[in-house]
């Protein structure tokens, strides 16, 4: 009797191992599954930030082309460059709004997964997160603040007149460009689009400097995923 309550004891506890060490296979297989899908994930978003910061330092330098083009009108302006037509003509038409609008979809396409919340590495989770969250968001609505600026339909009104002599347009009255372009409100506009720009200069280079962060510790993380 006792042999067989030995043996029947020995049996169940067989079986017993064998269920929880098929578990726990299961469960490291599952984990190992999910953990090779989030460095998939890591390297693609990767990927998208090395071409946002490809995008973002062009849109930065053009900007500050811009800031250059309009501190040469202000100087004319404000009397310190004399006054010249087709100099003028030449700075106003080169002035144009160039913004960024970060590319998001790994990011997104991650997020909606759920694995990328199932990541154990919270200090890079965190960093991603403030770069699409908080950065890119923030850059969006003062990209959209400048572009309206450059609009002249909404706040560059008075800057359509010089368009007739932007466009090489013939029979032009000089007498009148002259007193649009020192009139006081393409004087207040123009100081208006200045303004906005040094704004949106400002939150183009704060994010690039997110941009970079995220970009070095991806790249450490994937290092040594991989080794």
């Amino acid at each position: 009797m006792k042999n067989i309550l030995a043996r029947g004891g020995i049996e169940f506890l067989a079986v017993f191992l064998g269920i929880a060490v098929s578990l726990w296979v299961d469960d490291y297989r599952q984990e190992k599954e999910l953990n090779n899908r989030i460095i998939d994930d890591y390297r693609n978003i990767y990927s998208e930030v090395l071409s946002n910061i490809i995008i973002i330092e062009d849109v930065i330098t053009k900007n500050k082309d811009m800031i250059d083009a309009e501190e040469r009108v202000l100087d004319v302006l404000n009397g310190e460059v004399a006054y010249n037509q087709d100099s003028v003509i030449q700075l106003v038409g080169g002035i144009y709004s160039s913004t960024f609008f970060g590319e998001t979809s790994a990011h997104k396409t991650s997020v909606a997964s759920g694995r990328f919340n199932s990541s154990k590495n919270d200090t890079l989770t965190n960093q991603i997160s403030k770069l699409y969250e908080h950065y890119f968001v923030r850059l969006d609505n003062n990209g959209l603040w400048m572009d309206n600026v450059n609009n002249p339909a909404f706040n560059l009104g008075p800057v359509l007149p010089f368009y007739t002599a932007i466009y090489n347009q013939k029979n032009l009255d000089s007498l009148e460009i002259k007193n649009d372009f020192f009139s006081k409100n393409f004087k207040n506009s123009f100081l208006y689009c200045r303004f906005v720009r040094g704004i949106y200069l400002n939150r183009l280079e704060i994010t690039r400097q997110q941009l970079y962060r995220v970009r070095n510790n991806l790249k450490n993380y994937l290092l040594i995923a991989h080794s």
